[in-house]
């Protein structure tokens, strides 16, 4: 699937465009993720792994991809995760990324001028006074857009997901913040991720990436089989979508 064939309005819920394996967090791996995809009678699957800059095992996980893939009537994606470590969208990738379908663009630190910070202490420095929300959310988005431009065609996932961890929520982030996410996605041929597992984005986030024509995709970042294409959060916000026509 490309950025241009995913679905805008509603989101394709035959799909499940995030689900880890046993060469990261995963329960289990990706040939049995993949057969139980295709037993569920899904169309569209990419397996997601977590990396960083020394990750060394991509060319055996994009080979055991392709592997399932040939062996499954369903559409199969590679895709690696990787966390924003500063505020000008530096990601923790392996140089090594050949074969990789996506890049996904997570929240899991908050990524500041000067490296990325553990959400524990983040909300502690901004209790204590030391940090604003402000400048937390506007270097979250900064840190996304910057991303997105060095590496075109990224998925964003579940974004603004870091944002309860540090006492804050979409509230915090202006409209204006967000158009300019938005805008940046479709800019840089980005897809959204609508997140079953961290129910997030907001369906207003979502209408607004729409809105620009941002494709949106939908996912359940398993790591088990059992909850992979089980959707529930993901349903609400397809509805909403849907209903914008």
């Amino acid at each position: 699937m490309t950025s241009t064939g995913a679905p805008i309005l509603g989101l394709d819920m035959s799909q499940d465009m995030h689900v880890h394996s046993t060469f990261s967090d995963g329960a289990s791996t990706i040939a049995d993720n993949v057969a139980h995809a295709a037993s569920m009678g899904l169309t569209r699957f990419c397996s997601v792994d977590h990396v960083r800059a020394d990750t060394s095992w991509v060319p055996d996980f994009v080979s055991a991809v392709r592997q399932a893939a040939s062996l499954a009537p369903l559409q199969v994606f590679a895709g690696v995760e990787a966390k924003l470590l500063d505020r000008s969208g530096t990601l923790d990738l392996p140089a090594d990324r050949d074969g990789i379908d996506y890049v996904f663009i997570a929240d899991h630190q908050v990524p500041l001028a000067d490296g990325p910070h553990h959400p524990a202490s983040v909300r502690a420095d901004l209790k204590a006074g030391r940090l604003q929300s402000g400048t937390v959310v506007a270097s979250l988005v900064e840190a996304t857009i910057g991303a997105l431009e060095a590496h075109p065609g990224s998925v964003i996932a579940h974004l603004f997901s870091i944002l309860p961890k540090l006492g804050l929520s979409e509230a915090d982030v202006s409209g204006e913040l967000v158009g300019r996410l938005a805008s940046a996605a479709l800019r840089t041929g980005a897809i959204l991720e609508i997140s079953e597992r961290w129910r997030c984005p907001s369906l207003q986030v979502a209408l607004a990436f729409h809105d620009y024509g941002v494709p949106i995709v939908c996912s359940t970042d398993s790591h088990r089989t059992a909850t992979i294409g089980r959707y529930d959060y993901v349903t609400h916000v397809h509805e909403g979508l849907r209903g914008r026509r």
